[in-house]
This record gives structure tokens, C-alpha cells and sequence, in this order.
């Protein structure tokens, strides 16, 4: 009762519910279907009918239909399929070791591989930022309640998909880029959420550090391939030639040992250490969590634009 009427501190739960509008109202589940219910261009819906819809990628043969949500986006409406397969491959037990690479995300550069090689980050949000404070402008502008408000809101709406599109659709070319040639992608098990809340804020949002590694965990565990996330402590201020502690700062770019006469950037090195991490420790020790994949029922998701 005393939640209900005050709620709590970090308004997760914040007090007595609000008026929910139709506009709230963005997705909605069917929890069961017929297994006859794609045909061709449509898909029959219960209540709804025959929906003509475009299709994002056919539905594999021998597969149990299970559920369908409807979400509405700034760009159209979106049709989910949840499908259960009885068969689904487990992880390789045994990886090819020696095709292993550590990966350091950054600022910088998107991700260093520890062979050196970086991946330019793409700063999605910052090169619309402009087209972003034009339209919000516009917005602001706008009477509330009036159709042109509307408007204006929809056409900020789509430019913020357009990113988060953008965004998502390069942490999956680059995923699949590190898995093609990969067995084994060591990375750090980052507290993104609190590096979000840091000074770093918006560029750690705009590089999206939190999808890019979900994406990578999945999509490794669909190929029976291997995510290992280490623990990021001291991985960029040690000395990954001799083991001892060098300490820089943030804005120290380069790391220099004179003691072992070691030197390379500082995002190589650090992911050099994690390579040694994930290499060096038993699987359930390697200061994190060894993800391989599988469960015997997993539900594959066959998104289709109605």
C-alpha cells in the first residue's frame, strides 16, 4: 500500500497507475495458432483474418508454430513468430582453441582485435544529432493535441528508428564478421548500464556495447561456437608481455613497459589480455562466464512487416 501510494526511490514501481492512452497500447500477443495459418503473402490471425504481410525470411519445415505479437513501430506494424524446434544443436564441446581472438570494445574504435586490427565505430546517433535537435525543435513547437503535433512526433519517431536500425544491423554484420573467421570471442563482462550512467554517457548509448555483445552471445550459440566473457579488471593496466601492472590513465592512449621493452596501443593490449584470460583458465573459471549454447527447445523468432 505504501508503494502503491509513493512509490519507490528509483520509480521502477512509481506509486498509483496512470491513465494508459491507446497510443501506449504498442504490442499485442496471440498466444495460440493454427499450424496452417501462413499461407503464402497471409497469415490468418484470430479475429483478424487474413493479414498480407511481407516476409522477412520463410519458416523452416517441421517446426511447431507457437505464438504471434503484433508490435507497431514508427515505420509500420510488425509481426513476430515464436517457433519451437525439439532438435536444436548444442555447442561444439570441444572448440578449436587456437582460433580464438580477444576483443576490446571502446570509444575510440568500435572493438580492437588483439591481433591488432580495429573496427571504426560508426557513431549513429552523433552524425544525426543535428536532424535529431531539428525535428525535436519542431516538436516543441507544435500545440499539443493539434494533428500537426502528430505529424511532427511521427517524423521524429522514424529518424529515431532510422539509428537504432542502423546501430543494430552493424553489431550484426560485425558479430557474424568475428564468428566467420573465429571459434572462440573472448570479450569483457562490462557493467554497461553502469558505464551509461557515467560522464561517457552518450557515446557509451551510441556505441551500443550492451546489444553488440547480446547479439554476439546468441548468435555464437546458434552456430555451436563459443562467447567467453572475462572479468575486465586491470585487463588494460597490466602488461600483457610481462604480466606486471603499468597504470594509465584514461586519456593515456598508448601502453609502454620499459622493464620488458613492450609497447603497442593500449586497446591492443588490453585485448591481448583478454585472449590470455579466456585461454589460460579452466571454462567455468575464466574469470566469467562460458556461454555455449543450446537447450533442447529454442524458440527462433521470424519477424515479418504486415
Amino acid at each position: 500500500m505504501e508503494r502503491y501510494l509513493k512509490g519507490d526511490s528509483k520509480s521502477s514501481c512509481s506509486g498509483k497507475p496512470r491513465f494508459k492512452s491507446l497510443s501506449r497500447y504498442r504490442t499485442f500477443t496471440f498466444a495460440q495458432l493454427k499450424q496452417d495459418c501462413l499461407q503464402g503473402k497471409f497469415i490468418k490471425l484470430p479475429n483478424l483474418g487474413n493479414l498480407k504481410l511481407i516476409k522477412h525470411r520463410s519458416v523452416p519445415d517441421g517446426l511447431k508454430l507457437k505464438t504471434a505479437s503484433i508490435t507497431r513501430k514508427a515505420n509500420g506494424y510488425y509481426l513476430s513468430l515464436s517457433i519451437e524446434c525439439e532438435n536444436v544443436a548444442n555447442g561444439s564441446p570441444d572448440p578449436d582453441w587456437s582460433k580464438t581472438v580477444g576483443v576490446d570494445v571502446g570509444l575510440k574504435d568500435f572493438l580492437t582485435r588483439s591481433k591488432g586490427e580495429t573496427v571504426a565505430i560508426p557513431q549513429c546517433y552523433r552524425k544525426t544529432e543535428r536532424k535529431l535537435k531539428r525535428l525535436q525543435r519542431r516538436v516543441s513547437r507544435k500545440k499539443k493535441g493539434s494533428n500537426n503535433r502528430k505529424k511532427a512526433v511521427h517524423r521524429l519517431a522514424k529518424q529515431h528508428k532510422k539509428v537504432a536500425d542502423t546501430r543494430k544491423d552493424f553489431h550484426f554484420k560485425t558479430s557474424k564478421w568475428l564468428l566467420d573467421n573465429y571459434d572462440v570471442v573472448a570479450h569483457e563482462d562490462l557493467n554497461v548500464r553502469g558505464l551509461a550512467n557515467s560522464r561517457l554517457s552518450k557515446s557509451v548509448n551510441d556505441a551500443g556495447w550492451g546489444q553488440f555483445l547480446s547479439i554476439l552471445e546468441v548468435k555464437a550459440a546458434n552456430a555451436g561456437l563459443w562467447s567467453v566473457a572475462v572479468n575486465p579488471n586491470s585487463t588494460s593496466q597490466t602488461c600483457s608481455n610481462c604480466g606486471a601492472n603499468v597504470p594509465k590513465q584514461l586519456s593515456d592512449r598508448w601502453h609502454s613497459r620499459p622493464h620488458c621493452h613492450y609497447e603497442a596501443d593500449r586497446d591492443v593490449n588490453a585485448a591481448v589480455n583478454i585472449k590470455t584470460l579466456a585461454e589460460g583458465h579452466p571454462v567455468h573459471q575464466a574469470c566469467g562466464e562460458l556461454r555455449d549454447g543450446g537447450s533442447k527447445k529454442q524458440e527462433a523468432l521470424s519477424i515479418a512487416e504486415a
